[in-house]
């Protein structure tokens, strides 16, 4: 979502929220996530997928790849695992 993309992202990062939203029954998947992606990729180009700790960008990972999508990577452990290993290198 948009706080976490605000909070800190790799430089020239795309944000496409893969949930729409919250309601109390849970989040709502993004219902144009594809599509939005489509127009900023093909499907031939490399994507790193991320979000704050790996989760999310798993999904939309996997969904991508199921989409047509060839290579596409998620940084797994997120943005912080990220800062993490930047920090320590």
């Amino acid at each position: 979502m948009f706080q976490d993309f605000n909070k800190g992202h790799v430089e020239s990062a795309f944000n496409v929220p893969y949930y729409a939203s919250v309601t109390p029954e849970g989040k709502v998947k993004n219902p144009q996530f594809l599509e939005q992606v489509s127009v900023l990729f093909s499907k031939d180009d490399h994507i790193l997928v991320g979000c704050n700790s790996g989760v999310r960008s798993q999904r939309a990972t996997t969904d991508l790849l199921n989409a047509g999508f060839k290579n596409v990577k998620n940084v797994t452990g997120g943005y912080l695992a990220w800062m993490d290993n930047k920090s320590t290198a």
